[in-house]
């Protein structure tokens, strides 16, 4: 179960100013959407000094953000949609990356056949594991780690997606916009998925260039299974970075970090998890995550390996359809060649209460 929370409220009229008839208006539609998501933070360990911080900071699971998206039904089964999502956060007012859409911003086609789209978009790994991760990508960094590897978002991409019954289709290619080479700083990516009654299960690789046509690949593999008010996951994603990407992205920005030769040491993941949702009552909601990673050559040295293991709770319960508050817990632990990706010593312990609100 994907926590995307899009609950929105319908703004009608949206071509206004754009000399459209009553009939096409009445086809047109635009949603304004979002969620304001806000949580206290206690963490140990925080710097170098090992001192604790309590912070207030975005939620825990899902980033604030707000959008818009729309539709107009072109007739035949054939409609054009967009899609502008920006994040930001609500304890400085501040746009997330700097970007005004920094989340998506993409228009496209959408038919019997699947749906195209041309922007800013979401990697296949990212899609993916969106939907079969136990914590839907979460947003602390303490239990979001893993999907560094994903890369995320990524810009002057097209994108098909499809789904068939319960088979379910993404592929992706990103521009790298480099004249004279259709290689360098490009993406592609391709994912499918089965649902075969309470079970789900797929697989989805990508790989991404830099401007020296160094390569990042990643790979995985996931599933779920619903049974009755509980639904358990499980997964395996495989790395092999080339090109700096993901240590750059994993240590810790308060350290100061020796690099070798990703070209010849390319970094290597192993990372498996587990995790398990459960619905005790219409209101409260039980989440429970563990995961782990094996890595090679960390920072582009040969034999510079470590590991990393996470485990995370979280509750969640409803005031409303709207509203919601929240508590979690996670704890980390680094060994080896992983020690740069925490601040201070070798383990972190987090703890955060919060609440969202969807519009």
């Amino acid at each position: 179960m994907q926590r995307e929370l899009k609950t929105a409220i319908a703004i009608s009229g949206a071509c206004i100013g754009m000399g459209l008839s009553g009939s096409a208006l009445a086809q047109s539609s635009v949603t304004l959407y979002g969620i304001v998501d806000q949580s206290v933070r206690f963490t140990t360990n925080s710097d170098a000094q090992n001192g604790n911080q309590v912070q207030l900071t975005n939620g825990a699971i899902t980033n604030s953000r707000w959008g818009l998206k729309g539709q107009e039904d072109l007739g035949g089964g054939l409609s054009v949609l967009f899609r502008l999502e920006s994040g930001f956060e609500p304890h400085s007012g501040k746009v997330d990356m700097s970007r005004l859409f920094g989340r998506y911003a993409y228009v496209g086609l959408s038919g019997r056949l699947g749906t195209l789209t041309l922007g800013r978009q979401g990697t296949e790994a990212f899609n993916f594991f969106g939907d079969f991760d136990p914590l839907t990508v979460g947003n602390y960094t303490a239990n979001s780690w893993p999907f560094f590897l994903t890369i995320g978002r990524i810009d002057n991409t097209a994108a098909y997606a499809g789904q068939f019954g319960g088979l379910h289709l993404g592929a992706t290619y990103g521009f790298g916009q480099q004249p004279g080479s259709l290689s360098q700083n490009a993406y592609w990516g391709v994912r499918v998925s089965w649902d075969l009654g309470p079970a789900s299960f797929g697989g989805t690789y990508q790989e991404q260039r830099d401007l020296a046509n160094n390569v990042q690949r990643m790979w995985g593999v996931g599933g779920k299974y619903a049974w009755g008010a509980a639904t358990v996951f499980a997964g395996y994603m495989g790395g092999r970075d080339a090109t700096g990407f993901v240590d750059a992205a994993l240590n810790d920005p308060s350290r100061t970090v020796a690099t070798g030769s990703f070209e010849q040491h390319p970094r290597r993941d192993m990372t498996l998890y587990t995790g398990v949702q459960y619905q005790a009552t219409p209101a409260l909601a039980f989440t429970g995550a563990f995961y782990y990673d094996d890595m090679k050559n960390v920072n582009g040295f040969a034999g510079n390996d470590g590991k990393r293991y996470t485990g995370v709770l979280l509750a969640e319960y409803a005031l409303s359809k709207r509203s919601q508050v929240y508590a979690t817990i996670d704890y980390n632990k680094v060994s080896g060649g992983a020690y740069t990706e925490l601040p201070g010593k070798s383990n972190q312990l987090g703890a955060g209460v919060g609440m969202r609100h969807l519009f």
